[in-house]
């Protein structure tokens, strides 16, 4: 199993996390050069509604905000994405709107298996100015594991970017090889994706985080993965039991480069 030092707890990046006043770590410095790409025992597979454009240039913000905050959560704010420190303001963070350990200036210690955050985006809103997009995910490990209680299958996610005023840049290069790889790809981005945008809202709980009911598309998603399951507050369940394994998933899409400086 490979494994590698990061957060002792994977669920706590998903909790929501309201009026927290962790203090950024003194030591945090800006990288003075783009992060070198890491070997990674995690892949991310990307879907969407059949009307949504997964290489949309909101598409792909809300996909590096979600990709460059889970980073973070492992190796630190300054360790991920080009850009997304500035994206989310750290280290002056809206921790009510911005998943705690996506906005952490270090990160605690612990251990990650193989497995596949596999996510969907669900709705999105563009225009020239903002973006908010609704997006499911799902973690599958690659070994099998057991539960002694009922398992939640993911979680519903927001996410709202706001122009801070530059031009809006046009999506990076379209990966077309969904089931290999591109010898151009990189799992950390070289350039900037985020460019004049900030990062405003990365966080679970959906729309609403007082009742963090899911969208009904997100439990359709969960359905159509898991025929069966129980349903409770849109959020889909499988019983206690062992879960088997799935094969890791080729990275989709990759970070191949920018279709122009953004």
């Amino acid at each position: 199993m490979f494994k590698k030092r990061t957060l002792g707890l994977l669920s706590v990046f998903v909790l929501l996390t309201s009026g927290c006043t962790n203090s950024p770590d003194p030591g945090e410095v800006a990288p003075s050069e783009p992060p070198s790409d890491p070997p990674l025992p995690f892949t991310n597979s990307w879907s969407a509604e059949p009307d949504i454009d997964l290489f949309s240039r909101g598409a792909e913000l809300v996909r590096a905000s979600i990709e460059a905050g889970r980073h973070a959560s492992f190796f630190s704010v300054s360790q991920s994405f080009p850009g997304y420190r500035e994206a989310i303001g750290y280290p002056n963070v809206n921790y009510s709107e911005i998943a705690d350990t996506a906005a952490r200036g270090r990160p605690r210690g612990g251990w990650i298996s193989e497995l596949t955050y596999l996510y969907h985006i669900v709705e999105i809103t563009e225009t020239a100015n903002s973006i908010t997009a609704e997006v499911c995910d799902e973690r599958v490990k690659v070994d099998p594991y057991a539960n002694d209680t009922p398992v939640r299958h993911g979680f519903s996610w927001i996410v709202s970017l706001t122009n801070t005023g530059g031009t809006a840049g046009l999506p990076g290069i379209v990966d077309t090889t969904p089931d290999g790889s591109d010898p151009r790809a990189r799992r950390v981005p070289d350039w900037d994706v985020f460019g004049p945008w900030n990062i405003t809202q990365l966080r679970t709980g959906g729309r609403d985080a007082s009742t963090a009911i899911a969208n009904p598309a997100c439990t359709d998603w969960w359905l159509e993965r898991h025929p069966g399951s129980e349903v409770l507050g849109n959020y889909t369940f499988s019983p206690a039991t062992e879960i088997p394994g799935e094969p890791l998933l080729p990275q989709y899409p990759e970070w191949i480069g920018p279709s122009q400086s953004q």
